[in-house]
């Protein structure tokens, strides 16, 4: 198929026609030559810059990603596929053809972030790719999306629900006749032998191979290969095991895919320690961990330091069996953090349908509060009219809507709170399964100090400043918990703030919150927010600041996303502020700015809140 494009190219004068055909022979190159597919991809974004012709820029960038991907480079792949998705948001979403490209680019990042195992970014992107697929109707993509999700959930040894996935894409690929049956055959089949069902597991390698003897594809094909090797392993029998693996090895190589290579050489590593051959044992146990290293792949790691401290051990030299074995210790440690991470995704993901329920419950509750309102709004109403008519106990009327008003301001209030509960007891369920009781005890600590803290303030219109610094500080201790310490934070108070200044109690959360959750957790590196309190003569002044991806791109990558309680927050605490400005009869603002660097590129997000100067009553 390349050489007959390459015939069309040649013939073609057309710079936009040439273009399509660049980035048709770049994806036909995509399951036998990497290197000719990122030639072409190359050739082809440069074509479609001179036309300005953005769907073609976005298909040669998603090649481009592509090969990178094969390549095992993960990092430059995703830089790619976020080049795609920029450029995705200035076409139209309701055409089709563009709703399939986006999951297209969805499906590819969750490839990469799966690879790198960061498994919650991989499900977040894949399950974006599967709606759309989904809508589309797409059942070829579909098939494969589902068998990526399937991937994923093996990764975290979730094999119940790897299974069920990997079942979904067989199928729909059955039904389809897909040309990629055998790469759900393949991940079925290793399931079934990591449940200790040799034989079915069997029956779909079997038949993963006949699928590959029509459908060619190198690359999994190899991975096949390794796992027919590890069922003739556990059989014991390993010259057959072999030559499975001799056939993973070529197989890999003509596509330059190493972290397939990485697994091969391990296991012929660990078939020739088990023939006490162990020359050939740690040639194979050193290209391993070689190629381990240089790809950043902690487990096959672990495994290779381990084999090799046996053969060492074996062979009587002591003192390399010893630097192996600390060599294990020190990234197995590494590992099991990993694995913990895994733990907690596992967790979350449980607890993901419980959520669903609760939001809904919320939903339902929100419609019940705006029904009462509105009685209660009717109600105001006639008693305004009645008062105003009989001209009576006005007084009494403007001190009971004053009343009103604090009692919906304090409704209002009560409404931010529970929604935190429940990411805290899911973190703190997470550590008790993994039995980190330390990690268990200091979060649930600072968890029990935020909600009394909570309750204390739910009793009072405002609060010292201070107060509101201990309770803001709890807060973002928590979330650093949950998210690794993805961001670090500064609280400065201004000496010349009067320790009884005070101000609305958990109104600023909400802001905070908003630069965690959609400022620095999606920034690449560290993020830092930082909390500034000053005063004038006549207001408290509070700034928050974060170096996160910014307001904008955070409204972009809001568009296909709903976070109920965010946007709940954020539109009770605007609530608030305009309640308190009529209860004060004095000025509230509010701004929030996107921070511009140089080239006008987004540096963050700052908040600046201007409250009415107020004091703790003895």
């Amino acid at each position: 198929m390349p050489d007959s494009l390459v015939i069309i190219l040649n013939k073609t004068t057309d710079l936009s026609k040439r273009t399509e055909i660049l980035n048709k022979i770049s994806d036909s190159y995509k399951t036998s030559d990497p290197d000719a597919m990122q030639k072409y991809a190359q050739e082809a974004l440069q074509s479609a810059k001179k036309t300005k012709n953005v769907k073609e820029e976005v298909l040669a960038l998603q090649n481009l990603g592509t090969s990178n991907i094969i390549l095992g480079n993960y990092n430059r792949a995703l830089q790619y596929f976020d080049q795609a998705e920029q450029k995705i948001s200035n076409l139209n979403k309701t055409d089709q053809s563009i709703q399939e490209i986006s999951a297209k680019n969805f499906g590819s990042k969750g490839i990469i972030y799966s690879e790198q195992n960061n498994y919650s970014q991989a499900l977040n992107n894949d399950f974006k790719a599967m709606k759309l697929y989904e809508s589309c109707h797409n059942e070829v993509q579909l098939s494969k999306i589902y068998n990526n999700i399937g991937v994923i959930y093996h990764s975290i040894d979730d094999q119940e629900k790897a299974l069920y996935y990997f079942l979904k894409s067989y199928t729909v690929q059955k039904k389809i006749k897909a040309a990629s049956l055998g790469v759900s055959c393949s991940n079925i089949g290793l399931i079934y032998l990591d449940k200790n069902l040799p034989q079915k597991a069997k029956v779909f390698f079997d038949e993963g191979l006949s699928e590959f003897q029509k459908n060619p594809n190198s690359r999994e094909l190899g991975e096949l290969y390794n796992n027919m090797a590890q069922y003739y392993m556990v059989q014991k029998q390993f010259e057959t095991a072999k030559d499975y693996l001799l056939k993973a090895e070529k197989a890999f190589k003509s596509t330059e895919d190493r972290f397939g290579l990485s697994n091969t050489y391990l296991f012929l590593g660990k078939i020739y320690y088990t023939e006490n051959k162990l020359e050939q044992a740690l040639e194979f146990a050193n290209k391993s961990l070689e190629i381990s290293k240089e790809l950043d792949l902690p487990e096959t790691t672990v495994k290779s330091e381990e084999l090799l401290s046996q053969i060492f051990d074996k062979k009587g030299n002591k003192e390399q069996a010893l630097i192996h074995l600390k060599n294990y210790n020190v990234e197995n440690k590494n590992l099991t953090k990993i694995e913990n991470a895994k733990e907690r995704i596992r967790t979350e993901l449980d607890f993901e349908s419980e959520r669903h329920e609760i939001e809904q419950k919320e939903k339902t509750n929100r419609e019940k509060i705006k029904w009462y309102f509105g009685f209660l709004l009717l109600i105001i109403i006639l008693a305004g009219i009645y008062f105003f008519f009989r001209n009576k106990e006005r007084e009494k009327t403007i001190l009971l809507q004053k009343q009103l008003t604090e009692f919906q301001h304090k409704a209002l209030h009560l409404q931010m709170n529970p929604h935190f509960v429940f990411n805290c007891l899911a973190a703190i369920s997470s550590f008790i399964m993994q039995n980190d009781k330390d990690e268990a005890i200091k979060y649930l600590a600072k968890f029990s100090k935020l909600m009394r803290l909570t309750l204390d303030f739910s009793k009072e219109s405002l609060i010292a400043i201070d107060k509101e610094i201990e309770s803001l500080k709890n807060y973002l201790e928590l979330e650093q918990l949950r998210f690794n310490q993805k961001f670090e934070f500064k609280i400065i108070k201004d000496p010349l703030i009067e320790d009884d200044t005070a101000l609305p109690s958990l109104l600023l959360q909400p802001y905070i919150e908003n630069s965690v959750i959609h400022g620095v957790v999606p920034k690449e590196g560290q993020g830092l927010i930082q909390i500034h309190f000053s005063q004038t003569e006549e207001s408290l002044i509070c700034e928050i600041t974060d170096n996160g991806i910014g307001i904008e791109t955070s409204k972009k990558l809001k568009k296909n996303l709903v976070n109920v309680h965010t946007s709940m927050a954020m539109e009770i605490s605007q609530k608030r502020l305009e309640t308190l400005e009529k209860l004060e009869k004095k000025k509230v603002n509010l701004t929030i700015t996107e921070i511009k660097g140089e080239n006008n590129t987004s540096e963050g997000t700052k908040v600046v809140l201007e409250l009415p100067l107020e004091y703790i009553k003895d």
